[in-house]
């Protein structure tokens, strides 16, 4: 019988989805109803039977300082008795098909333990996430004319908006992001610091004054006693308002031991080396996100990228199949143009997909991949398509 795939056609197929994603991964995706009011549900099914399935969210990203349309990949799961049977290339195409015609995505992201198994379908590593636990004790002091505050969710939008811009990689937030994380992070508590000249200027309170930083913050058991403050989102906009941030973190519960991050909560490098006087922090590492361009001309043309190149070169995008995609790239003032069907000729870079996907994050430059043998071209064209991309780092802090 014949195995199709398709979006989840009712109730009865995204339950049937639900029961593999218990198979896959022990639970079920986070207050799912809300992840498929606002995304979209793909599933692979044999008669009445549902083989596997996952999650696709639209979204945007910030690459290059500016918001292109993305998505995201999450709980892809496949029955144990199918597996290698290819089910979950075909359900990550078909919900990246779906993002990309009826929300305009160029791109999608997934965080995976598997890149290689993504690789081969023109996915690349972006960078690789990391947690951190440091011990409070260790802390050094706050800098005087910081206050500690409650922040509404509007300060805290106001000052990711502020900052976001500066990595490749965190998310525009939809509207429904901020409730549903509510829902699904139990006892979660967001303070703020703000400088008090700030405060004083606002004065309205905490929400109408602008946040140097704000973290929210659950408490878990620590063992022999005490607690962990486990920090969950956490931004700041300057190295001084760091050691202020982690005091109000420590200052969560008057039992915390020690203060861990998610993964991926603090880009890599952390400022972390930057801010403390004792250097007491356990490091530890997770697995990559990883990116794909969903249509290449459209991702090109939507990034921003460094306003010093100018100039042009011939881009090749081969696929993992073997084809071969040309474009003429033509850049200037920060705004590139690609225009498809240019022959290869001296100028033209070499890439595969997966490379190309890792290079427009900002994980990987042309010139080490061209030693690692992920590209193809002359060092001068390399090296002026690693300055069109120079500026900001991967960092994807949103787990999903």
């Amino acid at each position: 019988m014949e195995t199709r795939v398709r979006t989840a056609a009712g109730d009865a197929e995204f339950e049937g989805y639900l029961a593999q994603t218990r198979y896959a991964f022990g639970k079920v995706p986070y207050d799912h109803a809300t992840l498929r009011a606002h995304g979209v549900t793909a599933v692979a099914v044999r008669g009445a039977e549902v083989l596997g399935g996952g999650l696709f969210l639209p979204f945007a990203q910030h690459f290059g300082s500016r918001p292109v349309p993305s998505g995201g990949v999450a709980w892809l799961a496949v029955a144990p008795w199918e597996r290698g049977a290819g089910l979950a290339r075909r359900l990550t195409e078909e919900g990246t098909d779906r993002l990309r015609h009826e929300h305009g995505a160029v791109l999608a992201c997934a965080w995976t333990p598997a890149p290689g198994m993504y690789r081969r379908w023109g996915w690349e590593a972006a960078a690789v996430a990391s947690g951190y636990t440091l011990d409070p004790a260790q802390l050094p002091s706050p800098a005087p004319g910081l206050a500690t505050v409650l922040p509404d969710e509007a300060a805290c939008a106001r000052l990711r908006q502020r900052l976001a811009p500066g990595w490749n990689g965190p998310l525009h937030r939809p509207a429904w992001w901020h409730g549903w994380k509510q829902r699904v992070t139990e006892g979660a508590l967001t303070l703020g610091v703000t400088r008090e000249e700030a405060t004083d200027r606002a004065g309205a309170g905490a929400g109408a004054a602008d946040l140097a930083g704000y973290a929210t913050v659950t408490v878990e058991p620590h063992q022999p006693w005490g607690v962990a403050a486990v920090v969950h989102d956490f931004w700041h906009d300057g190295l001084e308002a760091l050691p202020a941030l982690l005091a109000a973190v420590s200052a969560r519960s008057p039992q915390v031991r020690e203060i861990r991050f998610r993964r991926s909560v603090l880009p890599r490098p952390s400022a972390l080396q930057w801010a403390l006087d004792q250097y007491a922090v356990r490091e530890d590492g997770w697995y990559p996100w990883v990116l794909r361009l969903l249509d290449v001309r459209r991702a090109l043309e939507a990034r921003g990228w460094d306003p010093q190149p100018r100039g042009g070169v011939g881009l090749e995008v081969v696929s993992p199949q073997g084809k071969s995609a040309p474009y003429a790239l033509t850049f200037e003032e920060g705004l590139l143009h690609a225009q498809r069907g240019s022959h290869p000729s001296a100028r033209t870079v070499r890439l595969p997909s997966a490379t190309l996907a890792a290079w427009y994050a900002g994980g990987l430059p042309l010139r080490q991949a061209a030693r690692l043998g992920m590209a193809e071209g002359d060092a001068r064209d390399l090296a002026l398509l690693d300055a069109l991309a120079a500026g900001p780092a991967p960092w994807l802090p949103e787990s999903f």
